[in-house]
């Protein structure tokens, strides 16, 4: 083999141990990207990013759980009134960090810079009572009423991009909201919850989930524990059976019923005798009634003569003319 063929064959395996290295590695980007969950490289410069904003306390405890979204963000509500009291059980706080989304308009950047402003917690509650598009923020000042509030929303929008930079590496990542606490293993995990298997994962991962090991039933109960069933004794033949008790009848000859006294009732004759077969036994003749007793017929009277009535008289002479009838011709 010459050397030119050895040499374009060792080319031809290192280009392609290239290819599928370079494809491993956009590969394993790209998987990384979409992992719901993950541990911050950096967490201590994260936590105090964390600190440094004005988040507002919606549970108080220990080992925070920091909650970053603009108000449009899916299932933002439900991580802040059913999650907050499950965390709340579990004796952990939260915070709660509102950013603009950039296209809210003008009443969602007034409403972000007051509560920045302000950790107006009741403003919050009036935000969160209808939906994000029909906010209207009256009452809220301006974020360009004032040199300070758009500085104020400036540094909201800075702290969101700095955020999604420092979990994805990617600052226009708007896989909103973003939840950020201490794991078991005491390192800071964050979840971009945009979709509701993401948010699953957080919430098993929170044990919020309704999945601890104290809650979880192993197992089959025991029969004591167990309610006694109406099919139980089903099977069993006590002679007890729920079904009606139905009339026998004491001779196949006679169709006797039994009334609810007990008293039997008068034989019913069947309405059209069947015949007799050969060897059957003949029943004895029924004894004859006695004759029924002749009614006396009423002697038949002559009819009365119809009174005869008087010659029709017909007048067979021809119609006169009359003046009246004259002048229906002229």
């Amino acid at each position: 083999m010459s050397r030119r063929i050895i040499a374009g064959l060792l080319a031809g395996a290192g280009l392609g141990i290239l290819v599928v290295g370079i494809a491993i590695m956009v590969w394993a980007g790209l998987a990384d990207q979409r992992r719901p969950l993950r541990v911050a490289a950096d967490d201590e410069a994260l936590e105090a990013l964390l600190e440094s904003a004005p988040y507002i306390r919606l549970s108080a405890g220990d080992r925070p759980v920091t909650i970053i979204a603009p108000r449009d963000a899916p299932g933002l509500e439900r991580w802040v009134s059913d999650d907050v009291a499950r965390l709340r059980e579990r004796g952990r706080e939260v915070r709660l960090v509102l950013v603009p989304s950039g296209h809210g308009g003008a009443a969602e950047e007034a409403t972000v810079a007051e509560l920045w402003a302000s950790r107006d917690i009741t403003l919050l509650r009036e935000w969160f009572s209808m939906r994000a598009e029909h906010w209207t923020a009256i009452g809220v000042p301006s974020a360009a009423s004032s040199s300070e509030r758009m500085a104020i929303l400036a540094e909201a929008k800075a702290f969101g991009r700095a955020v999604m930079r420092a979990i994805s590496g990617r600052e226009d990542d708007n896989r909103w909201p973003v939840i950020v606490w201490r794991d078991g293993a005491n390192q800071l995990a964050a979840c971009r919850c945009n979709t509701a298997a993401a948010s699953d994962a957080a919430r098993y991962a929170l044990r919020i989930d309704g999945s601890d090991e104290d809650e979880l039933v192993v197992g089959f109960a025991d029969d004591e524990a167990l309610p006694p069933s109406e099919y139980d004794d089903a099977d069993e033949d006590d002679g007890t059976a729920d079904y009606p008790d139905l009339p026998v009848p004491d001779d196949l000859g006679r169709n006797t019923l039994t009334d609810d006294w007990g008293e039997e009732s008068e034989t019913v004759a069947p309405l059209s005798p069947s015949p007799y077969l050969p060897g059957d036994v003949t029943p004895e003749p029924a004894p004859r009634s006695a004759p029924a007793q002749t009614v006396p017929q009423r002697p038949r009277t002559e009819p009365r003569p119809r009174p005869s009535a008087p010659p029709r008289v017909v007048n067979r002479e021809p119609p006169k003319a009359e003046k009246d009838a004259e002048s229906l011709f002229y």
